[in-house]
């Protein structure tokens, strides 16, 4: 697998944790990184407490409208 390089800047207690994680797993920085970038997010669930669209936040301004406000 091709590699490309990139520099970051990260504050020091986040790269001391990211050091200590790929010590622990005996592997590299940026094979901790990687694995991390590629996990997908899950979806966070619909909170529901607003009776309307589980799309709500991308209405916002048609849903306020509708409420009058």
């Amino acid at each position: 697998m091709a590699a490309v390089r990139r520099t970051i800047s990260l504050p020091p207690a986040i790269a001391a944790r990211l050091d200590e994680e790929a010590k622990r797993r005996g592997s590299s920085v940026s094979a901790v990184v990687a694995e991390l970038v590629q996990r997908q997010p899950s979806p966070l669930p619909y909170a529901g407490i607003i009776d309307d669209d589980p799309e709500l936040s991308m209405k916002v301004e048609e849903v306020l409208a509708r409420l009058g406000r």
